[in-house]
């Protein structure tokens, strides 16, 4: 029965009892000066604060195709129907490459953590869904992503990365490049696997599958929202497959049902707060009929079976609906089409022309996870925006919550992922002890709040994963943790860490540690990989 599951697994029992307070090591170095390369800042705020808030809208005219030229005249936002003032508005044209960019062709190096290169481009991910997708299926969408794929230039106009999520597995098949030749090798080689969780696993809401196929999928979310989160630009996520299940919460007792719905609204938080727009394609050729979502509206009216999202109401309070998370970022979904690779040219070309805009919200009220609704109009006659659907106000206290920290973690130890939330390193401790380790963190990515003292303080969750040559989780261990700095200290100072000292689980055949960190008020996370002697 589903009263017996959990979006985390056993294994993670563990680790909800450290988070808990149950064992608490007692930890930490106060920030210290080490030199270095200077740290690059934080992308721009692209979701909200206390004064802005900021939106990419797609402009598309009656054919389909983005619409350029328009000016700040042509917008009327509102939020919660109340007309706002428009503060600034960026056209497409600055949503570019550097000015020197093409010079190294597709040898051009995109690196998420040092991500100069992106220049404020968008960026494309492309995810091969086969974990809630048939095999049948699968095969297809592999064969329409090569077409598409087949039919750009050889030197693809954004940075492009291609990833793939399978039963147990989310695996990075390529980094961004814009080498579309690379991307067709790796895509031609990437593993065939079939949707045993979806296959045999069963469909209903008191089958265990339908949860194993929620938690990777939303797992794997959170790993690419943590790694492209410095990217500056708009990342555009084009998920070719079914997407995760839809769970109806009135089959879930209480405390599941809010689980589920306190976790997909983390998730749902993580991919604004980092810029990533969901645009999905569903291959599956016995989809009924054309179910193509592009705004609230639509998404209304397919789901009113599920209930209404009125004014003000969370937009996952009637289902938790993998198509709802499509407009609530400002994408689509799309499904019972077979033309799948127009689609996805047509996704990928709307998440590249795109106006940014910003304004100040007229209510000032910040009380937690009330949703407030976003409307942009264009005043041009035949013109149509898409926008994400709204916003979370106020700080979230879902983030500072145990539970949403030790999803957090058990998703970032089980991947393998670089997470570029933090910049974390990790180096052996001096005098030579036995698995110690000092995991240092820049302290301008952290969250500082005064002390009693007079100066400052940090808290994290530092977590220790080992795994063997062949990449299986031998131990972990995660502690919650907290960094000191003396008054008058400078945070922002681009060479200060601040240090974390830390004994690594004993396994006889560990190869590797992979260490993470969590901020505990912002939910941002850093990892790195040390080889083990």
């Amino acid at each position: 029965m589903y009263a017996t599951l959990s979006l985390r697994r056993a294994a993670w029992l563990a680790l909800c009892a450290v988070l808990a307070g149950t064992a608490v090591r007692a930890t930490t170095a106060a920030a210290q000066t080490q030199t270095g390369v200077a740290a690059e800042g934080h992308a721009p705020v692209v979701t909200v604060n206390a004064r802005l808030v900021v939106l990419d809208v797609v402009v598309t005219g009656k054919d389909g195709k983005p619409v350029d030229g328009l000016t700040e005249k042509d917008f009327q936002v509102f939020e919660d129907g109340v007309p706002q003032r428009i503060r600034s508005l960026e056209p497409p044209s600055a949503h570019a490459l550097p000015a020197a960019a093409g010079t190294a062709g597709t040898a051009e190096v995109f690196d998420p953590a040092t991500p100069a290169n992106f220049g404020r481009s968008p960026a494309v991910v492309l995810v091969l869904d086969q974990l809630n997708t048939h095999f049948a299926d699968s095969s297809f969408a592999r064969r329409e992503l090569r077409d598409y794929l087949t039919r750009q230039p050889a030197l693809l106009a954004q940075p492009t990365t291609l990833l793939t999520v399978y039963d147990n597995r989310f695996q990075q098949l390529q980094g961004f490049t814009r080498d579309r030749d690379l991307l067709l090798k790796v895509l031609a080689a990437a593993p065939t696997k079939a949707a045993w969780y979806l296959e045999v696993g069963g469909n209903s809401d008191t089958d265990s599958g339908p949860v194993e196929r929620l938690q990777q999928s939303l797992n794997a979310l959170v790993q690419m929202a943590q790694s492209f989160a410095r990217i500056p630009g708009r990342k555009n996520l084009v998920w070719v497959g079914g997407g995760f299940p839809t769970l109806n919460p009135t089959t879930l007792d209480g405390d599941h049902a809010q689980e589920v719905k306190d976790t997909i609204q983390h998730v749902t938080d993580l991919l604004l707060q980092t810029r990533i727009t969901l645009y999905a394609v569903d291959p599956a050729s016995n989809a009924a009929g054309l179910t193509e979502i592009t705004n609230v509206d639509q998404t209304d009216f397919v789901t009113a079976g599920g209930g209404v999202m009125g004014i003000n109401n969370d937009p996952f309070d009637s289902d938790e609906a993998f198509d709802r998370l499509g407009p609530v970022t400002g994408g689509r979904v799309i499904r019972g089409l077979n033309n799948v690779a127009e689609l996805i040219a047509s996704s990928v070309q709307l998440g590249a022309d795109y106006y940014t805009l910003s304004y100040s919200p007229s209510s000032t009220a910040e009380t937690a996870a009330k949703y407030r609704r976003i409307k942009v109009i264009c005043l041009r006659p035949g013109l149509t925006t898409t926008t994400r659907s709204g916003y979370y106000a106020g700080k979230s206290e879902l983030l500072t919550t145990k539970e949403t920290a030790s999803f957090d973690l058990s998703s970032a130890a089980e991947g393998r992922m670089p997470l570029n939330g933090l910049r974390v390193a990790a180096v052996p401790a001096s005098g030579g002890l036995p698995r110690q380790y000092l995991v240092r963190v820049d302290a301008a990515d952290l969250q500082w709040d005064p002390d009693a003292e007079g100066g400052s303080v940090a808290s994290v969750y530092v977590l220790a994963a080992v795994f063997d040559k062949k990449g299986k989780m031998l131990a972990h261990a995660v502690h919650p943790m907290k960094a000191t700095a003396k008054p008058g200290t400078d945070l922002r100072d681009p060479a200060r860490r601040a240090g974390f000292a830390f004994t690594v689980p004993d396994a006889a055949k560990g190869a590797v540690v992979r260490f993470v960190v969590r901020d505990s008020s912002t939910g941002r996370m850093g990892s790195v990989e040390v080889p083990l002697p």
